[in-house]
């Protein structure tokens, strides 16, 4: 048994990829990576009886290259008794319908037909050298200690047995093995993002430092058990600060900004909302002042100082329509009973200053509410009254030219109450129309 076997096995075996009976989609391309993936599973198929199944996906950018790859793969299957399904598609020209990029697009297509064979496991040929590849291209992208973490061993179904063998490494093994693989001539093509990492960056570190990837391979595990550890603190905090609301301020900054950031992000996951770094910092700052933060499209994050919460708003605009009846203070007083299907509020006409409108909030409108000695803005009724924050567009205003006369479903304002001297009585209906 060769030294990149046994440490295959010990990633395996560390990680609980395989079980006995397994059935394994293998992701194969044709190269060296994906070859020796599969000349490893079959190697272990009869001590763990498994059923493997290869899955190549011919994308259609290289032409008859890429088709030749596929056709090496399916021969390879049938001389080792592997079964093989290949899927075909036109990544270039279904992206661009998808208005995606052909990188993305293809890796897309890619996991849902691996995925579409139902097995136990599916097993990609990520190594070590990807991860380097991909840490660097997140750093330079910009990425949280997070994204640090590189590419997991196991992501629900997903396992990568070569992510702790670097590319060297598995070609020299192909090399010892008589493993055939194929070249993917674009690999050569600096224009792609991960090939100039790989074939240039990559490659000046290297110089720098001979054993770099060993080196990222180290600080990438580090920030996993980093991770890991807040990861857990962050779920504490997250139960501890959760209600009904959302998060409960007070308790969420008494902890740490690494922590409570992460909670944070959990609870915009459980409104199926993402959070880059960005919108996650224009979130934590609610944390300090009361208002709403827009996230994406409806999403927005809301604060009143004492919670914090991510939901819907419908930013549709809303428009209050006013319709108005005088009755003389005996008749209503006969037919109170009769009218209240009329009106929402009623006060004394006499008592209305200028002309009458139905609004929204303004910063400033305060009231004084009828059999309390006191006047209060608006802000601190609503605030009283455990109105959230994205419901308060939605209580309709009445002001006269004096100010705030009543608040819908709330109060009026004593200003305009009746009394023994009211002669006439204003009715007042309000109706909602969005547009």
């Amino acid at each position: 048994m060769s030294e990149i076997t046994i440490k295959i096995d010990k990633t395996v075996q560390k990680h609980n990829m395989l079980c006995r009976g397994d059935f394994v989609v293998v992701g194969v391309s044709g190269g060296a990576d994906s070859m020796l993936l599969l000349s490893y599973l079959i190697q272990k198929r009869q001590e763990l009886d498994l059923r493997l199944l290869v899955a190549n996906v011919e994308h259609g950018i290289r032409g008859s290259e890429s088709v030749a790859d596929s056709e090496f793969v399916e021969r390879f299957c049938k001389e080792n008794k592997v079964e093989f399904s290949c899927l075909k598609i036109d990544a270039p020209a279904l992206a661009q319908e998808d208005k995606m990029g052909v990188e993305e697009y293809s890796r897309k297509r890619r996991y849902e037909f691996f995925e579409s064979f139902n097995s136990d496991k599916i097993a990609t040929a990520h190594n070590l050298s990807d991860n380097v590849e991909t840490v660097l291209f997140r750093l330079s992208r910009g990425t949280s200690p997070a994204g640090c973490g590189g590419i997991p061993y196991k992501r629900e179904r997903i396992i990568r047995p070569l992510l702790d063998v670097s590319s060297k490494e598995i070609r020299e093994e192909c090399a010892n093995k008589g493993i055939p693989f194929v070249v993917d001539s674009t690999n050569a093509d600096n224009n792609y993002s991960r090939n100039y990492i790989r074939n240039v960056v990559i490659q000046d570190f290297i110089r720098l430092n001979p054993s770099f990837e060993k080196a990222v391979d180290r600080f990438i595990k580090s920030s996993c058990e980093d991770n890991d550890y807040l990861k857990k603190e962050a779920e504490k905090c997250f139960a501890d600060c959760e209600n009904e609301n959302g998060l409960d301020i007070e308790k969420l900054k008494k902890y740490h900004s690494a922590v409570s950031k992460r909670a944070i992000i959990m609870l915009a996951e459980k409104n199926s909302v993402s959070l880059d770094e960005l919108h996650l910092n224009g979130v934590f700052e609610l944390l300090s002042k009361s208002g709403k933060f827009q996230i994406k499209n409806k999403y927005f994050a809301l604060s009143d100082l004492k919670d914090l919460r991510i939901c819907e708003i419908d930013n549709n605009e809303i428009n209050f329509s006013l319709s108005k009846k005088i009755v003389e203070t005996e008749y209503f007083l006969n037919n109170c009973e009769l009218l209240k299907k009329e009106f929402d509020f009623y006060f004394d006409y006499d008592k209305i200053i200028g002309s009458i409108c139905v609004r929204e909030r303004i910063e400033g409108d305060k009231i004084s509410p009828v059999k309390r000695n006191c006047t209060k803005s608006l802000k601190k009724l609503f605030n009283e009254k455990k109105i959230p924050s994205d419901k308060r567009r939605n209580f309709p205003i009445v002001a006269d030219d004096n100010g705030v006369i009543a608040v819908k479903g709330i109060c009026i304002d004593k200003r305009v109450c009746l009394d023994e001297n009211t002669k006439k009585i204003l009715l007042i209906s309000i109706t909602e129309d969005k547009n």
